[in-house]
């Protein structure tokens, strides 16, 4: 089965995927199902359009227009959807069969509604870090400003280090009380040369996870995975426990040390001149 198609015209977009025609234009979208489409062809200077038809009753039929796309995208599509067109299709009016659908919202805008706080708390933080700069511009040394610029990278790897961090052990605390521990099989690596492994879930769904984990046996090369029913697109596998260990005696104090020094960097003029 061939990879469903996307045309980018001007101003339109059509996606095709074996069973319809989705237009996108002006942020509506239009489903026009293959039944209703009596011909697709291809027009315009140097074939760049795509004219799709619609069926009719006896009318003018209604026809949709993607233009100034390429010319080779152009005759894959044509080529495409004629291959899917049914041989009968009823005399109809072809705009009784296509339907609205409402566009999904964007990613930044998902993103918002779901962590207000934590979008809202980023931007004070970037409101203090730029008053902080400012300040320090006005009435630091020369190159005082210098020193929140540096810090604020410091802080923001740490931040970064402590999601990870975070992330990691809910995944551990909610698969270890509520998740089903399997013994996944090793299935190669991908193309970023990471090992993948193979597992079948409850329900008989084969599911892979992607990274290192404890190991089960060596022959055939399996480890422990645990995955939460409710989310089992997102398996998780405990490490062995040296790992943690090395973690905590290494990287624990190494992430102090960076956290005081973009501390001091970051706020050192703020503190110095409320007691100064």
């Amino acid at each position: 089965m061939a990879s469903p198609l996307i045309l980018r015209g001007r101003g339109i977009t059509a996606h095709f995927d074996d069973r319809s025609v989705l237009l996108e234009k002006d942020g509506a979208l239009r489903r026009v199902p293959v039944r209703a489409i009596r011909e697709v062809r291809a027009g315009g200077a140097g074939g760049d359009t795509v004219e799709i038809e619609l069926t009719s009753a006896g009318g003018d039929p209604a026809v949709f227009v993607v233009s100034r796309a390429s010319p080779a995208a152009v005759a894959a599509f044509v080529t495409a959807v004629t291959a899917a067109l049914p041989e009968e299709r009823a005399p109809r009016d072809g705009m009784e069969l296509v339907t609205e659908e409402a566009p999904e919202a964007p990613a930044w805008r998902l993103l918002l509604a779901r962590r207000t706080g934590a979008v809202v708390a980023a931007g004070c933080a970037v409101a203090v870090w730029a008053a902080l700069v400012v300040h320090a511009a006005a009435t630091g040394g020369p190159g005082r400003w210098l020193m929140p610029v540096f810090g604020a990278p410091l802080l923001l790897a740490v931040g970064r280090f402590a999601q990870l961090g975070a992330g990691i052990a809910r995944d551990h605390r909610s698969t270890r009380r509520h998740g089903i521990t399997v013994a996944a099989d090793f299935a190669g690596r991908n193309n970023a040369h990471k090992e993948t492994w193979r597992f079948t879930d409850a329900e008989g769904r084969e599911r892979l996870y992607v990274g290192s984990g404890r190991v089960v046996s060596r022959d055939p090369r399996r480890i422990e995975v645990r995955y939460d029913p409710r989310r089992p697109d997102e398996p998780y596998a405990p490490q062995p426990t040296i790992l943690y260990v090395v973690v905590g005696l290494v990287v624990g104090p190494m992430l102090a040390g960076v956290l005081t020094l973009g501390l001091g960097l970051t706020f050192w003029p703020l503190t110095e001149a409320l007691t100064g």
